[in-house]
């Protein structure tokens, strides 16, 4: 799963307010080791075509990402037209939890999940270090794919020290075979930020029941909404969340540049 879920905090651009706006990301421009920044396009596609090359010759050197609705075709023809390039089509999900259909199997040495303190954090880290493959950051020709596994290490780390709860996926051995990291309070909405199994645990089954023993865990907490966002290219948990009873309520494509 690609769910951001980390606060950024857009600022207008100096004089193209209403139609560019930016914000640092600041865990990304430490990773790769140079300005990273958000760009959200506010305005109509005409004068954001007007704003864009003015933007550029200002803004770099940086990478930059965008995310525009993927029937807005004439945004994204401007942004292609000054150096950006698709990199992923992301789907958010819901699911009322009363509605959950949880998935049987593994019933007899089925993993269970505890939540951890800070002692585990750096095993679950290594875990999602070794875990991605899909999203944009590990397709991406132009990103090392080493700095795209910090990352996720990263993630988790950054979610557990911001009072998101993480959790393993432990054998009755005591083995952490995967983990799961979510976000809220119960009686409201639980955002599934990252989730993963190690890499000799894909395509198992054990994933699928993991993130369904999560769902059962935050629906018996009391909370009633279940939302995650995630990439289209990962086809595999996409069609497990969809047998658990989620619906796709938005699409977002993603664009890449290189300012240099």
């Amino acid at each position: 799963m690609t769910a951001a879920g980390f606060g950024l905090d857009f600022r207008p651009y100096p004089g193209m307010a209403g139609v560019l706006a930016e914000a640092d990301v600041p865990w990304d421009t430490d990773l790769y080791g140079l300005p990273v920044v958000e760009l959200r396009c506010t305005g109509p596609a005409v004068e954001v075509a007007r704003a864009l090359p003015p933007w550029r010759a200002l803004r770099r050197p940086a990478f930059v990402q965008t995310r525009v609705a993927p029937d807005d075709l004439a945004t994204v023809e401007a942004l292609c037209a000054n150096g950006f390039y698709p990199a992923e089509t992301t789907l958010d999900l819901s699911l009322p939890l009363r509605r959950l259909t949880p998935l049987e199997g593994r019933a007899g040495d089925r993993p269970r999940l505890r939540r951890v303190g800070a002692e585990d954090v750096a095993a679950l880290a290594t875990i999602a270090r070794e875990t991605f493959q899909t999203d944009r950051f590990h397709l991406d020709p132009h990103l090392p794919g080493d700095r795209a596994d910090a990352r996720y290490a990263g993630w988790v780390e950054r979610g557990f020290a911001g009072g998101d709860r993480l959790y393993a996926y432990e054998t009755a051995a005591g083995e952490s075979v995967g983990f799961y990291l979510v976000r809220g309070e119960p009686g409201a909405e639980v955002d599934l930020s990252l989730a993963g199994v190690t890499p000799r645990h894909r395509r198992t089954g054990l994933g699928a029941t993991m993130y369904s023993d999560m769902l059962v865990l935050c629906r018996d907490e009391g909370f009633r909404t279940a939302v995650t966002s995630m990439s289209a290219n990962n086809l595999d948990v996409l069609n497990v969340f969809m047998r658990l009873g989620f619906t796709i309520r938005a699409a977002r494509l993603t664009l890449h540049a290189w300012l240099t």
